[in-house]
């Protein structure tokens, strides 16, 4: 099927032959090749399906063509040398072809102009040369040339993929305002969307919700779970939750959901590594946490580059892949740990040095230590400036420090 005139959309010719069968083979806009196997029971005769593709095609653009033949370079070549419907029994396909002209092989410059200057100017002239010794005189390329001038396939009827578009709208009769009369309404339009994911082997890795406000506003909302998911009522729990924390301001008339896909991966564990956590539950889970807590407190906390002790921001929380613990050296190792906050102590100092610690549960003699360790930053901004040590005393081992600016000491941590 081909159309030489301008089409109304780039897409058109596509979509109709869609109409008809799945198996589509498009070069662009136009030409288009159709894989009608299949369809006989529905049509008399093979002329009736084709005078039932070019009125559909005439709806849709001008001057279709329309061209039908058990050969697939016959009929791709044919409907765009000759106008109207054309039909070919088995066989007749050489003859069909003898007449078009030469330049629908779509040759190079030099290639069509040596079979010119040889004379030929069809189809037919270059079909009736004989096989041997062609390839010698026009190079390697010119038996298929020549089969394809005789309608000959050189290769099977490739179709074209189908464009991945997993979105979903759905116009509501009356608006709606809350989000139990939502959930039901989220339920209806995520179950065929994820369904079609899980027929694509794609899991959702985002969603993005378009909520159409009768106050003709519309409420936007885009989720990024830890793990893709194709499970629509993990993804139901995970838009609830967010819109419970962040409502539209007025009632729904109209929602719209867009989905990012992303490849399946199966994960294959250990028989003897522990079970690990669906990824969709640890979705749920962020997110219920997001909802408990407040913005910025909830995820997974990030170091700073900076000297600035206890420096750190919260990020999604996104997790790795399962990583054995098997081979990992069981060494031991000194803990730190923190006191938050700080806690104010009393020090004694002799030649500039601690000799006796007194804060919350602390307190004693110092017995060995180390340091000092000084350090500050940030001076554009909130300054900081600290002066850290290792103390040994009789219960144990602990770090203080001064805070240089504000002249004060703090137990920090201690050391297990």
């Amino acid at each position: 099927m081909h159309s030489p005139g301008p089409l109304p959309t780039p897409g058109a010719l596509v979509d109709l032959a869609r109409e008809f069968t799945p198996r589509v083979e498009a070069f662009g806009s136009t030409p288009v090749l159709l894989d009608l196997q299949g369809l006989g029971r529905a049509w008399p005769s093979p002329r009736a399906l084709g005078e039932a593709l070019l009125e559909a095609a005439r709806r849709r653009c001008p001057e279709p063509r329309v061209a039908l033949a058990v050969s697939r370079v016959a009929a791709l070549l044919i409907s765009q040398g000759r106008e109207g419907l054309t039909v070919l029994a088995p066989g007749e396909e050489t003859a069909a072809l003898a007449p078009l002209p030469l330049s629908l092989l779509a040759l190079d410059p030099d290639r069509e102009e040596t079979l010119r200057g040889w004379g030929l100017r069809t189809l037919g002239d270059l079909a009736a040369l004989p096989a041997a010794g062609l390839a010698e005189r026009l190079g390697p390329d010119a038996p298929r040339l020549r089969r394809l001038a005789r309608g000959e396939d050189d290769a099977p009827l490739v179709a074209t993929p189908l464009p991945q578009c997993f979105a979903c709208t759905l116009e509501l009769e009356w608006p709606i305002d809350g989000l139990e009369p939502l959930s039901f309404i989220l339920a209806r339009v995520l179950e065929p969307l994820c369904a079609r994911l899980v027929e694509r082997g794609r899991r959702a890795v985002s969603l993005a919700l378009e909520l159409a406000l009768v106050d003709g506003s519309v409420h936007r909302r885009a989720l990024h779970p830890a793990a893709p998911s194709s499970d629509p009522r993990t993804w139901r729990t995970l838009l609830l939750l967010d819109l419970e924390v962040h409502p539209p301001r007025d009632a729904i008339q109209a929602l719209t959901l867009r989905a990012e896909p992303t490849p399946a991966r199966t994960v294959q564990f250990s028989l003897l590594d522990p079970a690990q956590p669906s990824p969709e539950r640890l979705a749920e889970t962020m997110a219920r946490l997001h909802e408990w807590t407040s913005t910025g407190r909830g995820g997974a906390p990030v170091l700073l580059d900076t000297h600035r002790p206890g420096a750190f921001v919260m990020v999604s929380f996104a997790p790795g892949a399962f990583r054995s613990l098997g081979s990992e050296s069981h060494a031991p190792r000194i803990a730190l740990r923190v006191f938050r906050p700080p806690r104010p102590a009393q020090v004694s100092l002799r030649e500039g040095m601690p000799v006796f610690v007194s804060a919350g549960g602390v307190r004693g003699a110092v017995l060995d230590l180390a340091g000092p360790w000084r350090a500050s930053g940030d001076w554009w901004d909130v300054a900081w400036s600290r002066e850290e040590w290792d103390v040994a005393l009789a219960g144990g081992v602990y770090r203080i420090f001064r805070d240089r600016l504000r002249e004060a000491w703090f137990l920090e941590s201690e050391l297990d």
